[in-house]
């Protein structure tokens, strides 16, 4: 049994031997031959990158490209709804394939002229106070205008739009 184990051993050696001289013959003889091929792969690598990148940059244009054109579509299509809807009289449709709705959005107030406004603000307590600075109260302004109906002088009442939205079933019929 011992002598079994010897001879695997030995035979262990002898591959091992055999390697590091084939090693060391390799690195000798064809060093060279395997950097020019390590050469050769990286310049292909190269090449399978700048093909890809080309490939990838007409994709992304053709995508913007068809995008764009189908937006410019989409939203026809929306401004012939919108308008439909405001000629209804209606604030909200459900169809089959979707929900037309027009909804009214906020009031708004702009200071235009703020020594004008800051006169008679600061009487109405309508600025705010923060410090080393006087600011006026848009949210405050707002509701003075609601409450009273007055629009103090140096701000603008911007009234709210009435705004056009839809939704649609994705693709899905409501009767299915």
């Amino acid at each position: 049994m011992e002598e079994r184990i010897d001879f695997i051993e030995e035979l262990l050696l002898q591959a091992e031997q055999a390697d590091q001289e084939r090693k060391i013959e390799m690195d000798r003889l064809r060093a060279d031959q395997i950097l020019a091929a390590i050469g050769t792969l990286e310049e292909g690598m190269a090449g399978v990158n700048d093909l890809c990148d080309k490939e990838l940059k007409l994709i992304e244009e053709y995508r913007a490209n068809e995008m764009a054109r189908l937006d410019k579509k989409r939203a026809w299509l929306i401004f012939n709804l919108d308008g439909f809807m405001r000629s209804s009289g209606e604030k909200t449709m459900r169809l089959p394939h979707g929900l037309l709705k027009l909804r009214k959005g906020r009031d708004r107030v702009a200071v235009v002229a703020i020594e004008q406004f800051l006169k008679i603000g600061q009487k109405l307590g309508l600025v705010k106070k923060v410090p080393e600075s006087v600011t006026p109260d848009l949210q405050g302004i707002l509701n003075h205008v609601h409450r009273t109906g007055e629009v103090p002088p140096g701000i603008e009442l911007i009234p709210a739009d009435i705004r056009f939205s839809y939704s649609t079933n994705g693709g899905k019929d409501e009767s299915e």
